[in-house]
C-alpha cells in the first residue's frame, strides 16, 4: 500500500504536472486563439461574393464550427476546467504551494512546503494529493 492517497504512474504524473504548470499560459493562448478566429468588425468588400465553388459562404457558421470542433480548443478548455475544479477544492496553503512550485517555479516542493508551514513529508503528501485530484478530474485515472 502506498503511503500517499494517490499512486500515479510516472507518465500520468508528468502529464498532470505539465498541465498544471502551463495553466495560466494555456488560458492566455486559448483566448488569443479564439480571438484570432473571429474576423475583424470592419466589413470586407469583394466583387466575387460567395465561395469559389459557386455556393454561398457563412463566415459566422464557419467560425462557430471551428470553435466547437477544434481539437486544440477542446483539449485546452477541458484541461483548464479540470485545473479550475481542483483549485476550487483546495485551501489557501495548497494554492500557495502550487503557485510557488508550478507557476512561479520559485521553489521545489520542500522549499515551498517550508514557506507555507509544511514539513517535507507533508508537502509531498499535499502535492501528491493535488496531482491525484487533477489526474482524476482530467480523466487520467479512475478511483
Amino acid at each position: 500500500m502506498s503511503k500517499y492517497k494517490f499512486d500515479l504512474s510516472p507518465e500520468v504524473k508528468v502529464t498532470v504536472e505539465w498541465t498544471l504548470g502551463r495553466y495560466h499560459e494555456d488560458k492566455r493562448e486559448l483566448e488569443r486563439y479564439k480571438n484570432d478566429l473571429i474576423p475583424s468588425a470592419t466589413a470586407g468588400y469583394s466583387l466575387s461574393g460567395g465561395t469559389s465553388k459557386g455556393g454561398t459562404s457563412n463566415p459566422t457558421e464557419n467560425i462557430g464550427i471551428k470553435l466547437a470542433t477544434s481539437p486544440y480548443i477542446l483539449w485546452t478548455e477541458r484541461n483548464c476546467a479540470a485545473v479550475e475544479r481542483v483549485l476550487g477544492m483546495l485551501d489557501d496553503s495548497d494554492k500557495r504551494l502550487i503557485d510557488l512550485v508550478y507557476w512561479k517555479r520559485a521553489y521545489g516542493i520542500v522549499g515551498a512546503g517550508t514557506k507555507v508551514g509544511l514539513a517535507k513529508t507533508d508537502a509531498y503528501k499535499h502535492i501528491n494529493n493535488i496531482l491525484g485530484l487533477l489526474a482524476l478530474e482530467m480523466g487520467c485515472v479512475n478511483i
